[in-house]
């Protein structure tokens, strides 16, 4: 008993001692002791007044075990703290031990990075680890990586400001790799803009992400002309054209234009359009154009809240339309019926998406107006022409599917800009009634099916495939028409690597260099119950070289056609780019100081092309082809915007009504797409 007596003094003397021998004292913060004040059991020696006591009293003992009181996880706003915590091994009531709480803090590094927050960390400097009597409080930060500074360099005409709202992130947001690329592929998609790179770095110094946007414009002449002059179509204008408005983004186009085609009364156009993609400021797009013609006006106004980032959760337009057109119709390549269409139509949508930037479903409503009239200007006996005035009023609704990804490309589509490749799918069913209860002339329902997919095998063999099938249909099926279109490339043939940018023109590997790709492109259009209603044509205008532009008439279609096409460059082709740039540069002198680079492309191809048609009177028939080969040269000023791509091409028919004779056909033009 005495000696129980003589250690309790003992005790109490030591302990004095030491609390003397110490000034300083240790708060626990609020945060560690919310988690360990909701526990059930809590000993009465661990009351409030430990809050105050000395470091040295709070230390275990060395070999004690400590036990995990409190964890505490802040600053974790992309993912939740479950999330966080089932990545731990370190957990409330369980042991605490150093190694495996540092293994545990670089998982939710791990964790972050391989989704896409690549600057995510655990400062270990900012872990909060208290140790007291009756065990651990532990104090966790996890740091997302905030974007700091945004830094836009390479925009001359552009203002800063338009070019950081296309971004998705601005100081003091969370960085992830797929806003990144999100961004640049938004950037690319404008007109103005040939190329786009967006980088992030880590700055030590202020603990966040530094963002690099580096663009390179395009050029564009706002007044100019343009003499376009083929065997098929002539055409002349004079514009006033800024697809980029004062730096803005806004664009907008006036124009006097006349056209004629091979057999049609010469056409005069005023045209004048205005885009606005950030009306007041948001993301709502505003399009508007009107034609002044001869034959009556026509009216486009669009306004639009596109689902313009993947995160978009919604996306609705309206779209209203009035125009006067001249309707041509052919038999045996000649035209037989001349018609004046009056149409007027209106559209509605509005989607909601669910799911992330990978998947998504989406459900959308619509209603859509269209009101045609026909007025017949010349008429043949011969012809079977009945085009049939409707006046039908719809509402659906939309059903989809999509799996988003892009691949940048060049030479696919473009000639030399960067291009966004679709390598993802997309598919949707469209359901719709048309009701006298809502002014539509009659009864009758509607179906949709439509599908596209982009695929590609590393970074040379692409594919993009696109189907659409749509039928009207009251008790029985009125009408159905399928359009289909399948494209293979296959770029680099000979694995020569890039031999072109926007930023540094040709490489120097030699006096010639070169890039190969070939393609194969097939498309059909086939319709069901519209004989008399409406026609399909195949000829030079629909891609079957060395024919007329609308040299056969039918009901169903299908054409192939095959490329050999090859980019010139190297060191001739860099010298004529330099000369003619230093050219376009003095020629400019007194209206700009900027240096002009044309950025001169020149691509020779070879081609074939395989072409059928056929309707209810004249069946299918495999061994009545028409058919083409021939060569020619594309061109394009790859600096400008809106220059399109210039051709020349030498088609030979082989099949009737041409044949035997292998005179070549020249046709000289300008079309939009590569």
């Amino acid at each position: 008993m005495c000696l129980i007596v003589l250690l309790s003094i003992g005790e109490i003397v030591s302990v004095g001692g030491q609390s003397s021998a110490v000034s300083k004292t240790v708060s626990l913060d609020e945060s560690l002791l919310t988690e360990s004040s909701r526990e059930p059991e809590v000993s009465e020696n661990h009351s409030s007044e430990t809050v105050s006591v000395t470091e040295h009293e709070k230390a275990p003992l060395e070999g004690e075990v400590s036990v995990v009181r409190s964890l505490v996880i802040d600053r974790n706003e992309s993912f939740s703290e479950q999330q966080i915590r089932a990545l731990m091994r370190t957990d409330v009531w369980g042991v605490y031990n150093e190694t495996v709480l540092k293994s545990d803090l670089e998982a939710i590094t791990r964790f972050y990075r391989e989704n896409g927050y690549r600057f995510a960390r655990v400062d270990e400097e900012q872990l909060s680890v208290k140790k007291f009597v009756d065990g651990v409080y532990l104090g966790i930060e996890v740091d997302e990586g905030r974007v700091g500074n945004i830094i836009v360099t390479g925009n001359i005409q552009t203002k800063e400001d338009v070019i950081r709202r296309e971004l998705l992130f601005m100081e003091g947001d969370t960085y992830t790799e797929a806003d990144r690329e999100e961004s640049e592929q938004i950037l690319r998609r404008k007109t103005y803009i040939g190329a786009a790179k967006v980088d992030a770095q880590w700055d030590e110094r202020s603990k966040s992400v530094t963002i690099h946007v580096t663009i390179r414009e395009l050029l564009s002449f706002p007044l100019g002309g343009d003499l376009n002059l083929n065997n098929q179509k002539r055409y002349w204008l004079l514009q006033f054209r800024d697809p980029n408005l004062f730096g803005s983004g806004q664009s907008t186009l006036w124009r006097y234009e006349r056209i004629s085609e091979v057999g049609e009364k010469t056409r005069s156009l005023v045209r004048g359009r205005y885009n606005n993609p950030r009306l007041f400021n948001s993301h709502w797009n505003f399009d508007g154009e009107y034609i002044q013609k001869r034959d009556g006006d026509s009216l486009v106004v669009l306004l639009e809240r596109p689902q313009y980032t993947l995160k978009s959760r919604w996306s609705a337009n309206v779209r209203f339309s009035e125009s006067v057109n001249p309707i041509y119709w052919y038999e045996n390549a000649k035209k037989t019926d001349t018609f004046e269409q009056n149409l007027q139509g209106t559209f509605a949508n509005v989607r909601r998406y669910f799911g992330d930037r990978q998947q998504q479903n989406y459900i959308g409503l619509w209603a859509a107006s269209r009101r045609s009239k026909y007025v017949i200007l010349e008429k043949s006996s011969a012809s079977d022409a009945m085009l049939e005035n409707r006046d039908i009023k719809r509402i659906g609704f939309t059903v989809g599917r999509q799996r988003i990804a892009y691949h940048k490309a060049r030479f696919l589509r473009r000639m030399g800009q960067e291009e966004n490749f679709l390598a993802g799918s997309q598919y949707a069913l469209s359901l719709g009634y048309a009701s006298p209860l809502y002014a539509s002339d009659r009864s009758e329902s509607y179906a949709e099916l439509a599908l596209g997919s982009g695929w590609m095998n590393g970074d040379r063999l692409f594919n993009l495939t696109t189907f659409a099938f749509s039928t009207n249909f009251t008790t029985r099926v009125e009408r159905s028409l399928l359009q289909a279109q399948t494209a293979w490339f296959y770029t680099d043939v000979f694995n020569t690597g890039n031999i072109y940018t926007l930023e540094t023109g040709f490489r120097e590997n030699g006096l010639f260099d070169f890039h190969q790709t070939f393609v194969a492109q097939f498309k059909t259009e086939m319709q069901f119950g519209w004989s008399g209603h409406s026609q399909v044509l195949l000829g030079s205008f629909d891609g079957l070289r060395g024919y007329a532009y609308r040299q056969f008439s039918g009901e169903k279609m299908m054409l192939l056609s095959l490329e050999s096409r090859t980019i010139f460059g190297g060191t001739v082709f860099r010298k004529i780019d330099e000369a003619l740039a230093a050219v376009a540069t003095a020629v400019a002198r007194p209206f700009s100081d900027r240096r002009v680079h044309l950025g001169v492309m020149l691509s020779g191809i070879v081609f074939a092309d395989i072409g059928y048609i056929w309707n209810g009177n004249h069946t299918f028939n495999l061994t009545r082809p028409k058919r083409s080969v021939g060569f020619g040269l594309r061109g394009s000023l790859s600096q400008f915007s809106g220059t399109g791509i210039l051709r020349v091409e030498f088609a030979f028919p082989l099949d009737p009504p041409f044949s035997p004779s292998f005179k070549p056909r020249i046709f000289y033009g300008q079309e939009r797409a590569f």
